[in-house]
């Protein structure tokens, strides 16, 4: 079993118009909604796989009923903890004439101290029951910004594994707590680096620098230039496949479901780089969000090559 964790899930609504219009009136000619929220995307691409998964976290309000009820549609089993704020609402309007992507993402529910000991207790129990977690996304208001650390720390002590992608300051201290995998694009990079991430070199620098300090697995999303992966027994490097991107969002997520898929079913290392890949080349080929073809993701890994770097 894997688990799934979103402390700020949301709605996730899609607009697509013909062409957006700044300042101007846009009618939307299709509307799409689900749950979402990274840990819920992470979840979804595993289902797809094939590997067994539920999901954690936080729903409040008339959008955490929904969020529940899309899931219970999906037969995703979720133990999401009620609170009394609303959760959130994230926005992605696809300009079909210029091709884009724009999001407008709520900041999400104000999350109080009982709320926040309720999911630590829980997770003490869960950790001694399931092997792996994704620790996915922002972090809502109310929690420490050390809470992934903190929940890290009780997923280890009960000898489970945890990947974590986040971003800012709950990445940094998350790191701290030495995660199994971590999984940064460029931008988290460079905040986690403090200076601009230039070229390979400052990468691969970077990778084995987290590794040493006791992360098994460091995994840079490049987007169309890639992935990067970093472990003890070297570096390596996947090249992009070429596809026609639809919509790019959840494509990270969608990565760090085939990363956990593979981690768990203890595949082939680099059968799990190459499949982490496909799964993000596949979920922006689609409009959803946390979508993938199985068909699809197999085909893609047979075109990929892994490259020691």
């Amino acid at each position: 079993m894997i688990t799934a964790i979103t402390l700020n899930a949301a709605i996730d609504q899609i607009y697509e118009i013909p062409l957006m219009t700044v300042g101007g009136v846009n009618r939307v000619a299709e509307v799409t909604r689900d749950a979402g929220g990274k840990g819920i995307n992470v979840a979804k691409v595993i289902q797809a796989l094939g590997a067994p998964v539920d999901v954690g976290g936080f729903a409040g309000g008339s959008n955490g009923k929904r969020i529940e009820q899309c899931l219970k549609q999906r037969s995703i089993p979720s133990e999401l903890i009620q609170i009394s704020s609303e959760s959130r609402v994230c926005l992605t309007v696809l300009d079909e004439k210029n091709e884009t992507g724009t999001e407008f993402l709520e900041s999400g529910p104000v999350i109080s101290k009982s709320e926040w000991a309720s999911m630590l207790y829980w997770l003490e129990h869960k950790s001694k029951r399931v092997k792996w977690f994704a620790l996915s996304g922002s972090l809502p208001q109310g929690v420490p910004v050390d809470a992934y650390a903190e929940m890290i720390h009780i997923i280890h002590t009960n000898g489970a594994k945890a990947v974590l992608d986040t971003s800012g300051d709950a990445l940094e201290r998350g790191i701290q707590a030495k995660p199994y995998a971590i999984k940064p694009n460029e931008q988290e990079i460079k905040s986690l680096l403090g200076k601009n991430v230039t070229c390979e070199k400052d990468l691969l620098e970077a990778g084995k620098q987290f590794v040493a300090s006791g992360i098994e697995h460091a995994c840079f999303s490049l987007g169309g230039a890639g992935a990067i992966f970093v472990n003890r027994t070297g570096s390596y490097k996947i090249a992009a496949p070429q596809i026609d991107v639809v919509n790019s969002v959840g494509s990270g997520d969608a990565f760090v479901g085939g990363l956990l898929f593979g981690f768990s079913e203890e595949s082939d290392l680099f059968t799990t780089y190459k499949r982490a890949v496909a799964c993000g080349a596949v979920n922006a080929m689609h409009r959803e969000i946390g979508f993938i073809q199985t068909e699809l993701v197999e085909s893609i890994m047979s075109e990929l090559t892994v490259q020691q770097i």
